[in-house]
């Protein structure tokens, strides 16, 4: 199992809660970042046929013009092969930068699953968030989308947002369900440093949005989704495969700007400056990294145990890791955060929204 991600650094508007290295760009802008993307996936020939996933994230990727997702897409497939042979392609979407020419053009190059923005069904939450798109907005896409055949849709949801009340938030799910999307996932607000928000003062509100999650999760659970990992929720069969890799330690490759890899168990992530980004890949230098590390031992384990975590189905760890391990496990039992079942230890349900508790223990 590997997984490609390919990071499109570009949108229309920076939402007020981004931290994702993201800007507006210009049509020239997309074109030339498509020249550098073309450098880097020359680079890892030696990988072409060997990914199970694809995920195309952003930024806005559904930004592109027909023309350039062509060229995205002909960039994929030197490392991919037919896109309709990987079992599992993802690309995100903004509902009004989709239309249906483009919804079309990604069935036709092998897309085979949608994780589209929505956020919140009420328009005033999403003015306050600086989103571009309307409710209204997102039902048409997502028409168009199921007009073009796609049966696999992801929509995010927000909670803990600003003036967003637990009704706001139920509300939306049930705004959501009407459409019958496959997968769900959603997440409290978060204040970033260099957001909008930040400079605006925004506070998070952890109790009010745990509330909302709990509420969350329990009318998608009578809606027939099973909740998988803390904050995504599908229908039977439908969880993502390419962030299953992520939680399950597999290898990934990523291309882009600020795109981290993990490859023969090294760790590393691009340069989040598409600027350096550019110049690197279109002068034929290596790309400029943000890190890189190589995890061994003990804190290799302790990754494992992270990421394993995050599923509600939890992990399953040897004697000798559960012996290292012994008393951050002991501490966790007695605080009645995670369960033990054998060798299988997991959050219990009812405290996965404050896993980061349990997750500081093996840091």
């Amino acid at each position: 199992m590997r997984g490609l991600y390919i990071h499109i650094p570009f949108c229309r508007a920076k939402c007020g809660y981004c931290d994702f290295a993201s800007a507006p760009g210009t049509p020239g802008e997309i074109d030339v970042f498509l020249g550098a993307l073309a450098r880097e996936a020359s680079t890892y020939a030696g990988l072409a046929g060997k990914f199970s996933t694809l995920y195309v994230g952003g930024g806005t990727p559904s930004l592109l013009s027909p023309g350039q997702l062509e060229k995205l897409f002909f960039i994929i497939s030197t490392l991919t092969g037919p896109l309709k042979a990987i079992a599992e392609s993802t690309f995100e979407a903004n509902p009004e930068s989709l239309d249906a020419v483009k919804a079309e053009l990604l069935m036709n190059a092998g897309v085979n699953r949608i994780s589209m923005g929505l956020q919140a069904s009420q328009d005033s939450l999403l003015k306050r968030l600086g989103r571009l798109a309307t409710p209204g907005d997102f039902l048409k896409a997502f028409g168009l989308l199921r007009g073009a055949g796609f049966a696999n849709i992801n929509a995010d949801l927000m909670c803990g947002l600003p003036g967003q009340t637990r009704k706001d938030f139920t509300d939306s799910i049930e705004w959501l369900l009407k459409l019958k999307p496959e997968h769900v996932s959603f997440y409290a607000l978060e204040v970033h440093d260099g957001t909008p928000f930040s400079a605006d003062g925004v506070e998070e509100e952890p109790d009010e949005a745990a509330d909302m999650y709990e509420d969350g999760a329990a009318a998608l659970g009578l809606a027939g989704f099973a909740r998988y990992e803390i904050s995504n929720f599908s229908r039977p069969g439908r969880e993502s495969a390419h962030n299953l890799n992520y939680w399950e330690q597999g290898e990934y490759l990523g291309m882009g700007p600020a795109a981290a890899s993990y490859l023969g168990g090294e760790r590393r992530a691009n340069t989040a400056s598409t600027a350096a980004y550019l110049k690197a890949a279109l002068g034929g230098d290596a790309i400029p990294l943000q890190y890189r590390e190589t995890l061994t031992g003990k804190a290799k384990n302790a990754e494992k145990i992270m990421l394993g975590l995050r599923k509600t189905s939890g992990i399953e760890l040897t004697d000798y890791i559960f012996i290292e391990f012994k008393d951050e496990i002991s501490r966790l039992l007695d605080a009645g955060l995670i369960e033990k079942s054998g060798l299988r230890i997991r959050i219990k349900e009812d405290r996965l929204y404050v896993s980061n508790a349990v997750f500081r223990e093996f840091v």
